[in-house]
Formats: C-alpha cells, sequence, structure tokens
C-alpha cells in the first residue's frame, strides 16, 4: 500500500516547500504554472493545484492524507471506467472486467503511489466520465450532454491530454459509436457527416478554445516556451521505439522505470511499433462491423498518448509510465471486451472450461496485486526509487541528480560528487548538477570552486528563486556577506513568500556590519509570517532567533 510512504521527488517542491499552499487564498495557486514557483514550466493544471492547497488545510505535511487521496481519485476513475464499459459494450462482465484490469493494472502504481503523480489520475477520471456522459446522450438520441461538457472542461483544468478529447469522439461515432449497442446510423454522404459530427463536438471545441485562451493568460503561450529543433523525421523514429516501450509495458510493466530515454536509432523496435500502428490505422481505415470497437479502442490509445510523444514540438523525448494511465483505459476496454466474449462463448459453456478460465483470471489478478504492492515499495524510499531508476535506465540523468541530493542530506560528500558528476556527464547544462557540485565543495571548503560553480548553475537557469537563495548561502559561507545579501535580494524579487530567503538575508545584513537594513528586512519577514494562513513552524523558529540575534548585535558595544 502507498499510504505508509512519504514525501518524494516532486512531492517536495509542489507540498513540502510550495508557499502557496500556506496562503491564505487560492487564487495564486490556481493562477500559476503547475510548478507553482521556481522555473516556469509549460503546465497549466489549477484543478491539481486547487486540490493541493485544500488538502493542505486537512492533511498539513501528513503525506498519508494525500495518499488516501490519490487511492480515492483512482477509485472513482475506475468506476468511470466500469461504467463507460458497461455502455461501451452491453455488457455487465465487460464492464466488471475492465475495472477489475484497469484497477490492478501495475503500470499505474506511479500515477497512483506518487502525490505528484495526481494529474494523470484526475484527468483520467474526469475524461473517461466526460465520455461514459456523451455515449449515454447519443444512445438517448441527444447530441450534448451539459455533465459531458463539464467533466472535459474540469479534465482540460487537470491535464492537456485532455485536448484530444473531441478526436477521440470523432473516432467513437466513424467507429463504434455505430455499433449495435447504439443505434445504427444510415450510410451518409460526405459533407453530411462532416456537419454531424461538427454538430456533435463544436461544444467540446469550443471548450477546448476557452482553455488555451486561459492558458494564453497564464503562460503567455499556447504550447509553452519550448523548442524542439530536431528534425521531424528523427522525432518520428523517436515517437515509435517510444510507442513499442509503452506497448511492452502494457504487457510486461517491469522494472519499474520513472523517467526512461526511447533509443532514437532505427531497430526492431521501431519496427514493432510500426507494425501495430499500421495494423491500428488499417482498422481504422477498414470500418468493417467486426473491426469497430478495436479500432475505437485503437483510437483512444494512440490519441491520449500523443501529448506525451516526443512528436510534439518542444517536448523532451521521454517514457514515463504515468503517462500511460489515460491510454491504458483502452487496454482495460479490450482485456474487459475480449475477456466478455469468451466467458460467453461457445466454448467456455462447459463448467470444466469455465473453472479454468476463472482459475486462469485469479492467477493473473493475483500476480498484478502482488505485481503493484511490490513497485508501491519503491515510491516510499527515494534511495531505492533512485536507484532502481539509474539501474533501469542507465541514460537517466535525473537518477543520479536526485541521488546526490540525497546523499548530500546524509553528509555522504564523496558519493554525492560522484552522482552529480554523472548526471552532468549525461547533461552537461544541468543546473542542478552544477549547484550540487557547489554545494559539496562549499562544505568542503572549497568556498572559491563553489562559488564558480553556483555562479555557472545561476547563468544556466537564472529564473528561478531557489538558485539564488542557494548561491547566497555559498556567498555566505565563503564570508563573502554583500554578495549573499545581494543574491538573496534577487531570490526575493523572483519569489517574495519565499520566507527562507528573507530569513537568510537578515542573517547576511548582520553579518556585513549592517544591522539597521536588517532590522527592516526582519520586521518584514515577521510581517508576512503573520500574514500566512498556515505558517511554517520552521520559520517561526528562524524568526525568533533572527530576533534573539539582533537583539544580541543591539547590545554588543
Amino acid at each position: 500500500s502507498s499510504l505508509g510512504g512519504g514525501f518524494v521527488w516532486d512531492d517536495k517542491h509542489l507540498i513540502v516547500g510550495n508557499t502557496l499552499l500556506r496562503q491564505a487564498s487560492p487564487l495564486p495557486a490556481i493562477t500559476s504554472d503547475f510548478w507553482q514557483e521556481g522555473e516556469r514550466t509549460d503546465f497549466y493544471r489549477p484543478l491539481v493545484s486547487l486540490s493541493y492547497f485544500l488538502e493542505f488545510r486537512l492533511w498539513r505535511l501528513a503525506p498519508a492524507g494525500y495518499h488516501a487521496a490519490n487511492l480515492a481519485y483512482h477509485l472513482l476513475a475506475t468506476l468511470a471506467v466500469t461504467w463507460a464499459a458497461r455502455l461501451l459494450f452491453g455488457s455487465p462482465v465487460a464492464a466488471v472486467l475492465s475495472g477489475a484490469v484497469f484497477a490492478a493494472h501495475p503500470i499505474h502504481t506511479e500515477s497512483v503511489a506518487f502525490i505528484s503523480g495526481r494529474p494523470d489520475v484526475f484527468a483520467g477520471a474526469l475524461l473517461v466520465g466526460a465520455f461514459a456522459f456523451f455515449v449515454r446522450a447519443r444512445a438517448r438520441q441527444r447530441r450534448v450532454s451539459a455533465a459531458s461538457l463539464a467533466l472535459f472542461g474540469a479534465a482540460l483544468l487537470s491535464k492537456e491530454t485532455a485536448l484530444t478529447f473531441p478526436a477521440i469522439l470523432i473516432a467513437y461515432e466513424l467507429t463504434a459509436g455505430a455499433a449495435p449497442a447504439l443505434p445504427p446510423a444510415p450510410a451518409e454522404a460526405g459533407g453530411r457527416q462532416i456537419r454531424r459530427l461538427a454538430a456533435l463536438v463544436w461544444p467540446y471545441l469550443a471548450t477546448a478554445g476557452a482553455y488555451l485562451a486561459l492558458r494564453v493568460l497564464v503562460l503567455g503561450a499556447i504550447l509553452g516556451r519550448g523548442v524542439d529543433r530536431t528534425a521531424l523525421g528523427a522525432r518520428g523514429v523517436t515517437a515509435l521505439n517510444a510507442l513499442g516501450e509503452y506497448l511492452r509495458l502494457l504487457l510486461f510493466p517491469y522494472p519499474a522505470a520513472p523517467d526512461r530515454l526511447p533509443d532514437p536509432a532505427v531497430g526492431a523496435p521501431t519496427v514493432a511499433a510500426l507494425t501495430v500502428l499500421v495494423l491500428i490505422l488499417s482498422a481504422l481505415a477498414g470500418g468493417g462491423r467486426a473491426s469497430r470497437m478495436p479500432s475505437f479502442l485503437g483510437a483512444w490509445f494512440l490519441l491520449t498518448l500523443i501529448p506525451a510523444s516526443p512528436l510534439v514540438p518542444g517536448r523532451a523525448p521521454q517514457v514515463a509510465e504515468r503517462f500511460l494511465y489515460i491510454p491504458s483505459v483502452a487496454w482495460a476496454w479490450l482485456c474487459g471486451w475480449v475477456g466478455a466474449l469468451l466467458w460467453n462463448s461457445a466454448w467456455c459453456r462447459p463448467p470444466v472450461r469455465r473453472a479454468l478460465v476463472g482459475a486462469l483470471a485469479a492467477v493473473l489478478a493475483a500476480g498484478a496485486i502482488g505485481l503493484t504492492g511490490l513497485r508501491a515499495r519503491d515510491w516510499q524510499d527515494e534511495y531505492r526509487l533512485f536507484s532502481r531508476m539509474a539501474a533501469a535506465e542507465p541514460r537517466s540523468y535525473l537518477a543520479p541528480l536526485n541521488l546526490g541530493t540525497l546523499y548530500v542530506g546524509a553528509g555522504r560528500l564523496p558519493e554525492a560528487e560522484a552522482q552529480f558528476r554523472r548526471a552532468l556527464e549525461l547533461r552537461p547544462t544541468s543546473a542542478p548538477a552544477l549547484l550540487g557540485l557547489a554545494v559539496v565543495d562549499s562544505r568542503r571548503g572549497e568556498h572559491e570552486r563553489a562559488i564558480r560553480y553556483a555562479v555557472r548553475a545561476r547563468d544556466l537557469a537564472p529564473d528561478g528563486d531557489l538558485i539564488h537563495v542557494q548561491l547566497g548561502a555559498i556567498y555566505g559561507v565563503a564570508g563573502r556577506f554583500p554578495e549573499a545579501a545581494a543574491s538573496f535580494r534577487e531570490a526575493i524579487q523572483r519569489n517574495p513568500r519565499r520566507l527562507q530567503a528573507r530569513g537568510n538575508l537578515v542573517a547576511a545584513l548582520v553579518d556585513a556590519g549592517r544591522p539597521a537594513e536588517a532590522r527592516s528586512a526582519l520586521a518584514e519577514l515577521a510581517r508576512r509570517l503573520t500574514a500566512e494562513a498556515y505558517p511554517d513552524p520552521a520559520d517561526i523558529q528562524m524568526v525568533a532567533a533572527l530576533e534573539q540575534r539582533l537583539a544580541t548585535t543591539r547590545r554588543s558595544p
């Protein structure tokens, strides 16, 4: 179970160190990019940010509450998958099997056990719910479902993958929408069919347009600031290899690796993925009655995988298991559909054969649950998580980078240095890895070299406030207090809510012999701390210690 896990990886940034969660109003949290503080990202997911804001009022920094919430959201997604399967197939057996496969599939461990994997769970539950209401409305000969539109809008505010939903609805209308479970549509001329499809999806397109306008307002761009200069052909090969890896993970979800890098070269996985892609596209183009449901399920899988694909401009090539949460809905439905056909077939009617099929299903379910439990343990211990990540994907710079950070915290400086240097080998422009080396050298007393590393890191990634905080701390340890104060002021300018930077500024001003400025900075720090709805106890202790230090300075001759 993930309930015994703590905060790992991105959780520490999005929850533990997120000052927006401590404010009285949720407005700053839902009008910022998803990373909230530090460097800007291309993600806008205000519904997820709002969930963290509200849950912080309940759980504070108790991770079990957030983990329990993730499990509850996964249960809601499972119920949505089950209900949609019932509407799609008209079979209780198919619905139950689909829900069981989705609930227990080990590939979902990352999205559920990792608190920061919540965007996929939110968007998955909402998107499948929107689809189910759409299918029900079509069965009742209605074009628009208000509930479907509302859930689609909420899914957009949870993760960008939801933008593919209008295309999913078109694929459904052209394939499974004409299956016997719904009234069959007559043969239509091309122009009439286009008009019919447009009438069905235009409310969803309008909703997507409103969401994109909101993205522009908050982020300043529709797609973000990333620019990928890789040739389209090379990106296509990488995307095919990524598709092959995703298909493998659906069938054999082991070993776990939250950060895989698809191979950019043509090889056997490329050919296999291309073959599967051709089969899916051929089924879509064939349009035969027998292929309608598989065609739709293939379309769902491909369309919901596109936003995570290297084909998207500006997206770094990456294969992460959480990206399969929504596409795997199609796999769950396929298993339920095929399983129900097998269960109801003439071959399976003899009691002995039914018992064998049931026993096989029980063995598979037990294996899936056991593997899920084993994989969940990786998310309870960061050393284990990042060590396994490094073993499963030696090309990932994130694994050594995070291991190095853990070793610094444990005082294991030689091991930390080795990991940071490994991260720089894999990504020479990694500002966090350079900053890690700076911290290691600062603790060893190699102050000038530490400053050089930290300045290089700042020049590579100047937008975030934390890098200026760390540079200021390194200046302070080196006894260069004016430069330390200047770095802390830069950090405050970039994020006025970060009280750690304000506290460090007060200390640097005292050390620089500027007590008047220090008292002024301390007064502003105390004012901001009082204004927080949920102040951090560590910040309260910091202010008390600084007040005592300033009082001592005032009494000194």
